[in-house]
């Protein structure tokens, strides 16, 4: 698993060291102080130091995965500073996503699908836990993330019965593409599928 997002890392190590960390915070909404940014992802929280690009999860001594590392720094290179739209839209919506939708179906829809589609007490629990907000929406329900400072998600259920399949969908503001590139959106959608599959009892 390393050594497939390695050069992409090295890359954006590289690319860290020529920000302006004060430009962007403004534009990520990550505050830097004292030589590191600090970023909350869902309820945990990061330090990024700079210039010497490292990445610690707070209060946890072991280092985050390559691959978190990579989604928290890209979101840091990403952002653009432009405002959440508060609209909703689907993964084959965003730019290019023709070419990672079936990816990011069998990554984060169908784990969802298989382990809640028929069990909405089991899906509140673990949205609750999650720390998400319930939402009113079309399905039976949903709850409303907040992912990086500036890309909130939707997760949504639509339960199943004996002449229609249950179903599930994950939903990002219209402003994401500008704060991560829609191949990394893949990886957010597959932790919070992930993070509330792993809430079940």
């Amino acid at each position: 698993m390393k050594a497939r997002y390695q050069p992409a890392f090295e890359k954006a190590l590289e690319e860290m060291k020529g920000i302006v960390p004060y430009v962007v915070a403004s534009k990520s909404d990550a505050p830097f102080d004292r030589e590191k940014f600090r970023l909350s992802f869902f309820n945990r929280s990061f330090l990024i130091y700079h210039p010497e690009v490292k990445v610690a999860e707070l209060d946890n001594e072991s280092p985050p995965p390559q691959w978190l590392q990579l989604l928290l720094l890209h979101y840091l290179l990403t952002a653009s500073g432009m405002p959440v739209a508060d609209d909703w839209i689907a993964y084959r919506h965003l730019p290019g996503a023709y070419l990672f939708e079936s990816k990011f179906t069998q990554r984060a829809v169908a784990p969802l699908v298989q382990t809640f589609g028929h069990d909405l007490e089991a899906f509140r629990r673990a949205g609750l836990a999650l720390g998400g907000i319930p939402m009113s929406r079309t399905g039976d329900a949903a709850f409303r993330f907040l992912a990086l400072p500036r890309i909130p998600m939707a997760c949504i259920l639509y339960l199943g019965d004996e002449e229609v399949a249950p179903s599930a969908n994950i939903l990002f503001d219209r402003a994401a593409p500008h704060y991560l590139p829609t191949e990394d959106l893949i990886l957010l959608g597959g932790y919070l599928s992930d993070a509330l599959c792993h809430h079940q009892p």
